[in-house]
This record gives structure tokens, C-alpha cells and sequence, in this order.
């Protein structure tokens, strides 16, 4: 070969390989509209979903958020709000403790109110004027992005913005609704449903009650919650597209959890994990940082969450609790939404607000007492810090049970919660070294992934909007009727042949055996003549 000859094969690569990486450059600098709408008005669900918004506007793209968290200090120009705040207020300290107890009809009471929830912010959100002037306007977007709750009345926005694709947040294990319409499996034998304290290791009445459970409320939320969201939207907007269809090309969801801690599920390529997307540690105050440092013998935090009011107890359980830990050996930091806290013994700091993930952090909090809410649980295992765990309500149960199937975590049920079973378990949980053990193994294995959860879910949504995934990451499954997905048509026809030869088989039989019966009587005739 000629240097001739070389010299071009070598220029004619160069160039090839400008082209590819010009390519890739313009594949990666390119923006694209994005809209995220929220019509649920509780905040530690949007404290979830946020931190992909903001990253998605700091990385260029413009982005437009529906939703009830409006951003008081907008530094980014290309992050738009339209605000919610209507009728509604976002859900901060909401949930009065006086009025949870727990029986086996919890769960199914829990749709109820889920329901109604849902109605009324649909119905807030499509008739407010600016959500109305936005659809009106149809302005063109590259992706949607929307949460998979209580409400599929983002869907309509979908429809009057002619179907671009769109991504399913869960901010907790996917509600039980959410895997049929992308196709995903959810054998209840051994996936929990979400409204339940149940572990994946469940006994024959655990799963039982999970595939009885499982069946209603796929069928009660079609029934009492998308048909009436249907009848709103077409009041508001006009006549749509059955929900249930819509919801069929959803391109895929990204989900707050992690196997490490739920456990492995059989999840489609567009099921995508990323718990703990919401944990960005703030440095901690100096006050509480000095109180921490100087806390040698350890810490018991004390939070549950953002909902829940804890001063709305009753007198009793707040005696139980300020006895307990006013009488442990060791200091106690307790979110309080009120300035004052009868009676708080000299060991219990109190605030307000408190930066959560970063107090789990330091290396003297040995335990967490939690509500079992999915961001706290998040980010006590991402400290390695076992946990007391007291689940109220939603999805608390089932991320208490997976907590306490990992061995980090002891569940106190809210109806028997006294001084004596909490101090027993605070006890347990600081003597006993298999929880710090097993905390610091699950820590392990829960930060060990390739990207972090926030880069993954930035992938997945610019990914998606570049219209790449949207044919070949739809299961087949979604074209199927429910009758063909559960293979009912396929065993009816086996059953029908089935009986089918059976029936031949047995007009065969009995014509061989009448056959046989009538040549024996002939022959037995023949016999009985010549003896004759």
C-alpha cells in the first residue's frame, strides 16, 4: 500500500470520526421543552420529583412545572412555575394523630379518601385559568412528566397536547394500578402490595389476602377513580381519550426505590429504580453540629416527617414518649412543629425544621425513630442508621416490613405504641450490634449502583424526549385486551378442545366397545347353532 493510500485512509477516518463526534455533541447540547405536572398537593412527594426538575432546567432545557410548590427564589430563567395554590394548600402537618387506628379494613379505607383526594385536585387543577390557557394554547413539549398516584388526570394533558411522551414518577413502591398499564409484572405471590405490612416472604394468608387485595383495587381504582376523573376532564376540556389507553403509552416510570431494600422485583427495562434521587445532604446548622459532636454516648432522632402532626397526639402518647426518652443515657433531636414542647426533658433538643439526611449522617446518631414514609426510610439507609419504625398509614407498612426483613429497623404497630414497647425497641436497637451490622450491609449495597440515582433519572427523561425509547421499549403486552393478557381466551380454547376429544374419545370408545359387544354376541350365536 502506498503512503499515498494510507495518508487518505487515515484522513477519510478523521473525518468520519469528527462527524460521530459532532453528531453525539449535537445529540447531547440539544434542549427540549419539558413540562412536569403535579396536581397532588404533599410535599415530601414533590421533594422527590424536584431535584430531576431542577436539574433538568440547570442542564439547559426549558421547563415548565404545574404543581402546588411554586419556587419562591426562581434563580433559574429557563425553570417556569404555574402555581396550584388554589383551594388546596400543600399538605405540611396535616395528619392528626387522635384520629389513625388501625383494623384489616385500613387499607381499603385509605383508597376511599385517596379517591375523593384525587377528584377534587383534578378538578382544582383543570379549572384553574392558567392550566386552561397553557392547554389551550398547545404549545409543543418533547416530554411530560407526571406522578403516578391517586389521579391519572395529568393524562388529559397528554391527550390535548397530542401525545409526546411522557414518564410515570412513583415517589413510593408503585402504586398497584401502575404496572398493568406498561405491562409489568406484579405476581402478588411474592410482590407485596403497597398498602400492606407485608415482607416478599409472605406466608399462604399473607398472599391470600395480597392477590384478593391486589385484584380489587386494580379493578376499584378503573372503576371509582378513572371513571369519575373522565367525566371531569371532559366537563373542563372537553371529551378525551379513555384514560386507561392514554396511560397504555406511558414510555416509562422511574420509581423511588432500590432492590437493596424492597427487594429484586421482575421489573421491565423501562421500570427504572432510583430511590433516593431526593438526597442531597445540607451542611448542618452549627448548633446542631456542636450538639452532635459532643454527643459521645450516641443520638435517637426523632422525626416523622412532614405530614404528620406530632403535637396533635394525645396526652398520654406524649407522656409515654417524653418519659422514654427523657429516661434514655443519651441525647435525642426532635423534629417539633410547634416553638414549645411541654415538659421536654434536658437530653431532647427540639426544632421545627431540621436538615434530615444530614443529622442521619453523622457518625453519633445510632438510631432513628421514623414514621416509615419512604424519604426518611431512604435516607436512614443511606446513613446505615437502624431504625424504630411506627408506619401510620400509605405506603409506611410496606417500607417498615421491607426495613424489618433487612434487619435494620423494629416495627411498633401505632395501635399498642406505649412507653414499654418503645423503650424496648430504642433498647434493642442501640444494644443489639446485628442492627448496626446489618445497617452498615445495606448501606453498602444501596450506594453500590453504576450512576447515582439523580444522573440515572436525568438520563432516562433526556433519553425518552429524544423519542429513542418510545417504540422499542413498549411491551407488546399493551396491545393485548385484559382477557388476552390473562390468557383466558387460550384456556377456553384449550378447555374446549380438550372436552372436545374427550367427547370423540369417548364416542370412539363406546362405538368400539358396542362393536365388540355386538361381534361376541353374533359369534356366541354362531356357537350356539352348531351345537345344536
Amino acid at each position: 500500500m502506498t503512503v499515498k493510500k494510507i495518508f487518505l485512509i487515515l484522513l477519510l477516518g478523521i473525518i468520519h470520526l469528527i462527524d460521530n463526534t459532532s453528531a453525539l455533541e449535537s445529540v447531547a447540547d440539544k434542549k427540549y421543552k419539558i413540562l412536569g405536572f403535579f396536581s397532588h398537593p404533599g410535599k415530601s412527594h414533590f421533594d422527590v420529583f424536584k431535584p430531576l426538575l431542577v436539574e433538568l432546567a440547570n442542564r439547559g432545557h426549558d421547563v415548565t412545572v404545574i404543581s402546588y410548590f411554586p419556587r419562591e427564589n426562581n434563580t433559574i430563567n429557563n425553570y417556569h412555575d404555574i402555581s396550584l395554590i388554589n383551594k388546596f394548600n400543600p399538605f405540611v402537618n396535616v395528619v392528626d394523630l387522635k384520629r389513625i387506628f388501625h383494623t384489616p379494613m385500613t387499607p381499603f379505607l385509605e383508597l376511599f379518601h385517596l379517591r375523593n383526594m384525587g377528584l377534587q385536585s383534578c378538578e382544582d387543577a383543570l379549572n384553574l385559568p392558567q392550566v386552561k390557557n397553557l392547554i389551550k394554547s398547545k404549545p409543543k413539549f418533547d416530554l411530560i412528566l407526571t406522578e403516578i398516584f391517586n389521579s391519572d388526570c395529568s393524562l388529559a394533558i397528554v391527550d390535548y397536547l397530542n401525545n409526546p411522551a411522557f414518564i410515570g414518577l412513583s415517589s413510593h413502591v408503585m402504586m398497584p394500578w401502575a404496572n398493568g398499564r406498561i405491562g409489568n409484572l406484579d405476581n402478588p405471590s411474592y410482590v407485596p402490595s403497597l398498602f400492606h405490612g407485608f415482607a416478599p416472604n409472605m406466608n399462604f394468608i399473607e398472599r391470600t389476602f395480597n392477590t384478593i387485595s391486589l385484584l380489587y383495587m386494580k379493578i376499584f381504582y378503573q372503576v371509582a377513580f378513572n371513571w369519575p376523573t373522565q367525566k371531569i376532564i371532559d366537563e373542563a376540556l372537553g371529551s378525551s381519550k379513555p384514560l386507561y389507553d392514554i396511560a397504555r403509552n406511558t414510555s416509562a416510570i422511574l420509581v423511588n426505590t432500590h432492590y437493596s431494600l424492597h427487594g429484586p422485583k421482575p421489573n421491565l427495562p423501562n421500570v427504572v429504580e432510583v430511590g433516593g434521587i431526593h438526597i442531597n445532604p445540607s451542611p448542618l446548622p452549627n448548633d446542631i453540629q456542636q450538639y452532635l459532636d459532643n454527643a459521645y454516648e450516641g443520638v435517637l432522632f426523632f422525626s416523622w416527617g412532614s405530614m404528620i402532626k406530632a403535637s396533635s397526639m394525645t396526652n398520654d402518647t406524649l407522656n409515654d414518649i417524653l418519659k422514654v426518652i427523657g429516661n434514655i443515657p443519651r441525647k435525642v433531636i426532635w423534629k417539633w412543629e410547634t416553638e414549645n414542647l411541654p415538659n421536654i426533658p434536658s437530653n431532647v433538643l427540639i426544632r421545627k425544621w431540621v436538615p434530615q439526611a444530614a443529622i442521619l449522617r453523622h457518625p453519633n446518631v445510632k438510631c432513628y425513630l421514623a414514621h416509615g414514609g419512604l424519604l426518611g426510610i431512604s435516607e436512614g439507609v443511606s446513613a446505615g442508621v437502624p431504625m424504630v419504625v411506627v408506619p401510620m398509614y400509605g405506603d409506611q407498612f410496606n417500607n417498615a416490613a421491607a426495613a424489618e426483613n433487612r434487619g435494620v429497623a423494629i416495627v411498633l404497630e401505632w395501635n399498642n405504641f406505649n412507653a414499654k414497647t418503645l423503650r424496648s425497641a430504642i433498647d434493642r436497637v442501640f444494644n443489639d450490634s446485628s442492627y448496626q451490622k446489618n445497617a452498615k450491609l445495606l448501606q453498602k449495597a444501596w450506594h453500590d449502583r453504576p450512576e447515582s440515582p439523580l444522573k440515572t433519572a436525568v438520563w432516562w427523561a433526556e433519553y425518552i424526549a429524544r423519542g429513542n425509547g418510545q417504540k422499542f421499549l413498549k411491551s407488546s403486552v399493551t396491545s393485548l385486551s385484559w382477557y388476552q393478557e390473562a390468557l383466558i381466551d387460550v384456556y377456553i380454547t384449550l378447555i374446549v378442545i380438550f372436552v372436545i376429544n374427550i367427547f370423540i374419545f369417548y364416542k370412539f370408545f363406546k362405538l368400539v366397545t358396542r362393536s365388540c359387544i355386538k361381534k361376541k354376541f353374533n359369534d356366541n350365536s354362531v356357537y350356539d347353532k352348531k351345537n345344536k
